[in-house]
């Protein structure tokens, strides 16, 4: 009985603490258009959060970068620079000779899967099943966006972005293990924002999902990158 009670009081503890962490992050409301992947996005952003029901399913330290706190793309890579700082490990990546571009992802489907199946285990846990299959059916059109990390003309990482409203998702991202040390990640993402928040585009947010059940190693990335965790109002145009 005094271990269940224990536990009960554990569970309560930590619950009051989540609710403490919640009332303290920024809020932001963000508009989502009709396209079909901006419906898809709104129903699954809000449905019920399977351990919070009281709260939606992305609506609670939701990993944002908000456009407006910087006046251009070369400002943002100020932002995330210093020692071991993403921008520190995208100097790394194109001292060794990487590059970063937008990619047609229907020409790079056997170079994309070789990046799936260069490691077992991801974030210590192992690769899910959806990345083992080869995918072929890349949506291609203003909603969505892809872009890749090169080494002599080799894709070493790769980037999937779903844009809606005023929103860019990074919607599915990975590296080639034998490139992972040399920053190839930080220059994909980074290098991704910095070209958004240097073109007209509408985003006014870049989300990477959220940071509660993330683990420790990818909290650190994000927060490395300039990612930090708010509460989201989700709307529809």
């Amino acid at each position: 009985m005094q271990e269940q009670h224990s536990k009960k009081e554990m569970a309560l503890s930590k619950f009051v603490s989540i609710l403490k962490q919640i009332k303290g992050l920024p809020v932001a409301t963000i508009t989502l258009d009709h396209s079909v992947e901006g419906n898809r996005l709104f129903k699954h952003f809000t449905k019920r959060h399977p351990r919070f029901p009281l709260f939606g399913y992305k609506t609670i330290g939701v990993a944002l970068i908000e456009r407006k706190a910087f006046s251009n793309g070369e400002e943002y890579v100020k932002s995330v620079n210093g020692k071991n700082s993403a921008a520190y490990f995208m100097r790394k990546s194109l001292r060794a000779g990487y590059t970063f571009r937008e990619i047609d992802p229907i020409a790079s489907i056997d170079a994309i899967h070789a990046v799936n199946l260069s490691s077992e285990v991801r974030q210590g846990r192992a690769m899910d099943e959806s990345y083992r299959k080869k995918f072929t059916d890349y949506p291609v059109n203003s909603n969505n966006t892809y872009y890749g990390v090169f080494l002599n003309d080799q894709l070493v990482a790769y980037l999937w972005v779903v844009r809606s409203g005023e929103l860019a998702v990074l919607n599915r991202l990975l590296g080639h293990a034998e490139h992972l040390n040399n920053g190839v990640m930080y220059h994909l993402v980074v290098g991704y924002v910095e070209q958004d928040f240097n073109s007209d585009s509408p985003v006014k947010y870049v989300m990477y999902d959220t940071f509660f059940g993330a683990s420790e190693g990818l909290k650190m990335f994000k927060q490395r990158c300039g990612f930090k965790p708010w509460r989201v109002k989700w709307m529809q145009s």
